[in-house]
């Protein structure tokens, strides 16, 4: 089956902007191997569609396959910043398999670049996202560029067996061009290692790899020329390890053509050079230069160096063949320089890709920076919308009360009887009371963190300063508040009666019916006051919080919402006077206060 054939009668057949998308990507996909250079056309073309029908996604995938084709076509600097942006989209819309195939194709471009440690690093960094797409053919694709990289590094066993992990899964996905190809790689992987441990144990495995990939490639015809290239390539490399030069130089001929005919002229090249070296081994120097003068004028029209300087290389040995002595040092010369040349490239394009590579990731992460930023300034300004929420019903509603009673007696004061007017005056001062209390938490919690808070300490009979209080609060609320203890503390009056009204008033509304301050001293000198309710504990959860200002719990009826400042500010105030305020439970919920004797201040 023509698969690339068939991708462009999906194009041709399109019914519709979204169809055609799909099958340009498609095709963009199954192009760049054969042609790179329409490979580009047709992605930019996806993305013209994709941008025209808003698809951002289509849109990344699009421009990760013109990626891959600008790489093919050795435009390395375009095609990483192509992946980095479609890293950044994909990771936005956190698509898995879209994340992992552009980390595959970032570890591409590096190790095209011979920078194998920042290859393997992305290569590596896409499997966890490439197992959760659950993508067998993309883990495929991966563990082969692994390989590939590992060979590069010298590392021909670890490729060995990642090449034949692939086999294994693109025989599962019943996909035998890329089964065969698995094979071919990892006959040259066997091919190294007999070469690098000194022993052929392992080339007739890799002969019998090669015969079974050209029965492959015979089989698909036309649609398998570069397979059926590769492993006559494979085959004559197998030949020549085993000394037979005229073997190899049949399979290598067969192979230049196939490839050839097929349009691979870079594979063509490649295998023509071996051909070359092989022809010079075996005396037919004729032969030898004919080929080589063929390789160096199509080298110079590709502007393909890396092939040049290697035909240099041949040629070199080719003349000290022929006895010319003076020509082979001028080659060997030559060869050196266009060496130095292609490595000192080399080395400038990884410093120019690595760089182009942390600009992006840098400019990346101060977006991400950027975009948390605006997400905490939304997240303060929402508190802020809730906080003027909150103190506006809690205003709102004891201010309600006070406008609404004070109507009521100046229009019809005579209709009331006495005690019943001061029934509600009562009721009056006490929901002016607690306006007024709002209003003085809200201005000491400003204060404290503004750092201009102000205290006043002095010596305090806590009987005289607290006793009084507690007994005010009960009365306003109705509720029976018990009061034990004796001591003398340092403390600023104002605050110490603001924090202990925050904890009585703290305890009526979420505590247990029985509330009781008891104040003692302790050995160490400190004194302790304790305000007890006999409710349930405290969820730790809401423990760890409870303290944080404008926190605050709304459990309906029972206990209704505050401002949520009582007890930060009474915690800040007390550690304003050298004490502290924590929390603790023994059978009844327990708000201790410590603050300092007369002595210690």
């Amino acid at each position: 089956m023509d698969t690339l054939a068939e991708t462009r009668g999906l194009v041709d057949s399109a019914a519709s902007a979204a169809d055609r998308q799909a099958a340009l990507i498609a095709l963009a996909s199954a192009l760049y191997e054969y042609d790179a250079g329409e490979a580009v056309a047709v992605a930019e073309e996806a993305m013209v569609l994709a941008d025209s029908r808003g698809d951002t996604h289509g849109r990344a995938w699009a421009l990760h396959h013109r990626g891959w084709a600008v790489a093919a076509l050795g435009r390395l600097d375009e095609a990483l910043a192509d992946q980095l942006a479609v890293l950044d989209e994909f990771e936005r819309q956190r698509d898995r398999r879209g994340i992992a195939h552009a980390l595959m194709a970032i570890g591409d471009i590096h190790g095209e670049i011979g920078d194998s440690s920042v290859s393997l690093e992305y290569l590596e960094r896409a499997v966890a996202p490439m197992e959760e797409a659950d993508d067998k053919a993309g883990r495929a694709a991966l563990m082969n560029l692994t390989a590939i990289v590992l060979s590069h590094e010298g590392r021909h066993d670890e490729a060995a067996h990642l090449l034949e992990q692939v086999e294994a899964i693109y025989a599962s996905l019943d996909d035998p061009l890329r089964v065969t190809m698995a094979k071919i790689n990892r006959g040259f992987e066997l091919l190294s290692l007999a070469e690098t441990q000194g022993t052929g144990d392992l080339v007739p495995e890799a002969a019998e790899l090669a015969s079974e990939a050209i029965e492959v490639g015979r089989a698909l015809q036309d649609g398998g020329r570069s397979t059926l290239a590769y492993a006559r390539s494979l085959m004559a490399q197998v030949l020549a390890s085993l000394g037979d030069e005229e073997g190899a130089l049949v399979e290598s001929a067969i192979a230049v053509a196939v490839a050839s005919e097929g349009g691979f002229d870079t594979l063509a090249t490649e295998i023509g050079l071996d051909r070359v070296g092989w022809l010079t081994s075996a005396g037919r120097l004729q032969e030898a230069s004919e080929l080589l003068d063929e390789i160096d004028v199509s080298s110079r029209k590709s502007d393909n160096r890396r092939s040049l300087a290697r035909a240099t290389e041949l040629r070199a040995d080719l003349r000290q063949a022929l006895g010319d002595t003076a020509g082979a040092l001028a080659s060997y010369r030559e060869f050196h320089r266009m060496d130095k040349d292609l490595h000192s490239d080399a080395a400038e394009r990884r410093a120019r890709l690595t760089s182009a590579r942390l600009q992006i990731e840098r400019a990346h992460n101060q977006a991400e920076l950027a975009q948390m930023r605006v997400a905490e300034l939304e997240a303060l300004d929402q508190e802020k919308r809730d906080f003027l929420a909150s103190v506006s019903h809690e205003l709102r509603t004891p201010l309600a009360a006070v406008l609404g009673f004070a109507s009521e007696l100046a229009e019809a004061w005579d209709g009331f009887e006495p005690e019943e007017a001061r029934g509600i005056v009562r009721l009056i001062a006490r929901q002016s009371s607690d306006i007024s209390n709002i209003v003085d938490d809200l201005l000491t919690i400003t204060r404290v963190e503004a750092g201009t808070m102000s205290i006043y300490p002095a010596d305090l009979d806590l009987t005289e300063a607290v006793g009084a209080l507690v007994e005010v609060l009960g009365r306003e609320a109705n509720r029976e508040v018990g009061w034990s203890g004796n001591a003398r503390v340092w403390a600023d009056p104002t605050r110490l009666r603001q924090i202990l009204r925050n904890l009585v008033i703290n305890a009526f509304r979420y505590g247990g019916p029985q509330v009781r301050v008891v104040a003692q001293g302790s050995q160490d000198g400190v004194v302790v006051v304790e305000v007890r309710d006999s409710g349930g504990p405290i969820p730790p959860g809401r423990v760890a919080t409870m303290f944080d200002s404008f926190d605050h719990t709304d459990d309906g009826e029972k206990n209704p919402s505050s401002v949520g400042l009582g007890l930060a500010v009474a915690r800040s105030l007390a550690r304003l006077m050298g004490g502290d305020l924590v929390y603790d439970y023994d059978g009844e919920s327990i708000f201790r206060l410590t603050l300092v004797p007369p002595t210690a201040k």
